[in-house]
């Protein structure tokens, strides 16, 4: 009782585990299920010493110290309850219902578990707590072997429920399989109580746990018996055989199984669902993984090749289900793996490579360093892609505008994990990245095994942060680099949000109606969400939804009266661009190109930076939208949204706004060469250095897919003449290399 109320009473002062959710009842579930077989234990050997050599008396004194210790262990749960219902009148919890179906399915199912296995240790050796921790020890080490030997990250375990595995993704719903889990877990329970009241009836109490196993297989064979102990072993062997079908495991066959393409290249092997690629897209797949592996082994120095799996997942959902991380991709090194989705594939495959080939410098086992921080800076700094800056301008600004902590507690274990993601993976790049320019890779990758920055450096990590702040200082900086901070790194960490778990599902439901174009429900889900936790995505979401059904006074409003009302107006920047367009669509178009140009001067992303500039040249081309805005708003699909564009192109031939929009939209069609023309016929946007650039990249990389990569190395070497930034030469070059790679190697 001390135990739970002192562990639940320190959970109110831990974010994330301080409402009833799934977190807080994970661990009271792994708590509560060790200390019920305690008390189980403790009570059935208690009531069964009076009675040594009565069986009927002892037997019928141990089922009744069972059920003495169910109760009482169930009891028992009644107190974290309580604790954590009163402590929602100071945390909020989104949803109790929820709450209250984690902490049956976990803790309670966990406790009736533990008492059986208790019961069945006390009934089956003469030293049944020890039995009972090695059990204990052997469920817990069985779901690290899994997470370690299977892609998966996720594992189900009768002593927790279920552990989602360390990931950035905050979706977590209450599955069929951890339903089905947590039934299989109560027959579990039936069958420990079962098998110990068998070896209660045929054992004598100085029976040795060698003979007692030898009865227990014998009243399990038992005429009245049979039947019974047949189809347990039945569920048994069919639970194993189907259990990644089940949802419970995920082994690599079965992912490979369930993908169903497999292509080879010289050093990979690529797995991934044919319906996602057709056969040139896969071969072009395999030599991009080919080509930037080749650019992390330049990296590192290294002339030795390496052997990888490649796991590409059609969709988020997927990827969540069969590995338990949809948003999150990720790396084994130890087994030489990388998962990611086609979605993510561009922005992720050099970063995901880096953790592979730096396996064989990182400790045995893992085959990684121990520090998160120098895992994930390394691969950063490699990769050196992020944003529309360098790592060294982001890292500047975010010290200049105090949006971190010092980032030597991101550098240990788990530290990383404290800071936002964008934060801990921006500092920890740009650090890791002044150390391989100033010191070289070999250091870094000795650093990679031993942590040790006294060893390798000489100095001190309290020396070698100081050294490299003292550069960042020395990093120029705009006026609008706090508005980029702002929008890119205030965002709370899962454990600052309010109910993250439950408005990450409700987030999910809200996206999918809004994907389906049911834009009432979406904003209703929205809504709900905003009101309840007044996070980013969920005012994103409402906003948008309100945009397609043209409610334009609420992205009027919500201007006002959330966003410049906000300690950081500027983290709200990447909304700007629908506001502006309700703006512009109600005829305010001052107050639209405000919007745009704050959006379009912060340069956050291709993206973001791309649609300001159409939307002001547009804007100062025909302010009534009459030209623009139906294409800007529609929410038709791609071929439908490139007739509605040769529509109005037909009486305003040669429109660049709108040949540039048709040219973006033919390269998501795939149309790579109805791109290019498109893309070119448009002619320069001369007024405006930015848009040009994007134009001549976007065309040198529809050429570069069409394989006519001279043609390509020629745009992307004319971007530079528009905007030649740090950030623009690195991706010209990659770019460049890129194309003289494929042509080296016949792609």
């Amino acid at each position: 009782m001390a135990i739970e109320t002192a562990i639940a009473l320190v959970c109110t002062q831990v974010p994330l585990l301080n409402y009833l959710g799934y977190e807080f009842s994970a661990l009271t579930a792994l708590l509560g299920s060790v200390l019920s077989g305690m008390v189980t234990m403790a009570l059935v050997s208690s009531a069964m010493r009076p009675f040594p050599l009565d069986r009927v008396a002892r037997t019928g004194a141990a089922l009744g110290a069972l059920r003495e210790a169910v109760t009482a262990n169930l009891a028992l749960l009644l107190l974290p309850l309580a604790i954590m219902t009163v402590n929602g009148l100071a945390v909020r919890n989104c949803s109790m219902a929820e709450g209250l179906a984690f902490f049956l399915l976990l803790p309670v199912i966990s406790v009736l578990f533990g008492s059986a296995l208790g019961f069945f240790c006390v009934q089956h050796s003469r030293y049944p707590r020890s039995v009972f921790v090695v059990l204990c020890l052997a469920f817990l080490a069985y779901s690290a072997w899994t997470g370690y030997a299977t892609p998966a990250i996720f594992s189900y375990n009768f002593l927790y429920g279920f552990f989602p595995g360390l990931t950035y993704d905050e979706v977590l719903p209450l599955s069929t399989a951890l339903l089905l889990f947590r039934l299989l877990t109560l027959l579990a329970a039936s069958v420990l109580a079962w098998m110990g009241t068998i070896l209660l009836e045929e054992c004598h109490p100085d029976d040795s746990t060698t003979s007692r196993t030898g009865k227990l297989f014998t009243g399990l064979v038992a005429p009245g018996r049979r039947l019974r102990t047949a189809g347990v072993i039945l569920t048994v062997a069919l639970v194993w055989f189907f259990r990644c079908e089940l949802g419970f495991e995920s082994t690599a066959e079965y992912i490979q199984r369930s993908l169903g393409g497999r292509y080879t290249t010289e050093h990979f092997t690529i797995y991934y669902s044919p319906s996602s690629f057709t056969g040139e897209e896969i071969r072009r797949v395999g030599a991009e993984h080919e080509f930037r592996l080749n650019q992390v082994l330049a990296v590192f120095a290294l002339t030795r090749s390496i052997s990888c799996e490649s796991y590409i997942y059609p969709s988020p959902e997927v990827k969540l289900r069969l590995i338990g991380a949809g948003n999150t991709d990720i790396a084994k090194p130890w087994s030489g793996q990388i998962h990611m989705t086609k979605q993510s594939l561009d922005g992720s495959l050099k970063h995901e490579l880096v953790h592979a080939a730096a396996a064989p410098f990182g400790l045995p086992v893992i085959r990684a360093s121990l520090s998160t921080g120098i895992v994930e800076g390394l691969a950063v700094a490699v990769d050196g892609q992020w944003g529309n800056r360098t790592l060294h301008e982001y890292a500047a600004a975010i010290r200049e505008f105090d949006a971190a902590r010092d980032i030597r507690t991101m550098m240990s274990l788990w530290g990383f994990a404290s800071q936002q993601s964008a934060v801990s993976y921006v500092l920890a790049g740009s650090f890791c990245k002044y150390l391989i320019d100033r010191h070289g890779i070999r250091k870094m990758l000795q650093l990679y095994r031993s942590a040790d920055y006294q060893a390798i450096y000489g100095r001190s990590l309290d020396q070698l942060v100081g050294e490299w702040q003292g550069y960042l200082e020395r990093v120029p900086l705009d006026d609008v680099d706090q508005d980029g901070v702002d929008a890119l790194f205030r965002r709370p960490t899962i454990f600052a949000k309010v109910c993250a778990r439950v408005l990450a599902r409700r987030t999910m439901q809200a996206r999918a109606a809004f994907v389906r174009k049911d834009y009432a429900e979406a904003e209703s889900l929205y809504a709900s969400c905003y009101d309840a936790g007044r996070g980013y995505d969920a005012l994103a979401g409402l906003l948008g939804s309100a945009l397609r059904r043209g409610k334009y006074g609420l992205l009027r409003a919500a201007l006002d009266s959330i966003v410049l009302a906000a300690d950081h107006p500027a983290r709200y920047l990447p909304l700007f661009i629908g506001i502006g367009d309700a703006f512009w669509a109600t005829g305010d178009t001052e107050k639209a190109f405000m919007l745009y140009d704050r959006v379009y001067h912060a340069d956050l992303s291709e993206g973001l930076t791309e649609a300001a500039a159409l939307r002001i040249i547009a804007l100062n081309d025909d302010d009534t939208g009459g030209r623009y805005l139906p294409v800007l708003l529609s929410d038709a699909g791609d071929t439908a949204r490139v007739m509605m564009i040769d529509s109005l192109l037909s009486s305003d031939p040669g429109n660049r706004v709108l040949t540039y929009l048709k040219g973006r939209t033919l390269m998501r069609l795939g149309d790579q060469a109805g791109a290019a023309d498109a893309l070119r016929s448009g002619g320069a946007f001369r007024d405006d250095d930015d848009l040009e650039a994007l134009r001549l990249r976007f065309l040198g990389q529809a050429f570069f897919r069409l394989g006519r990569y001279n043609d390509a190395r020629e745009a992307f070497w004319v971007s530079l003449n528009a905007v030649a930034t740090d950030v623009a030469q690195e991706r010209v070059s990659s770019w460049i290399d890129r194309c003289e790679w494929m042509q080296v190697h016949g792609y």
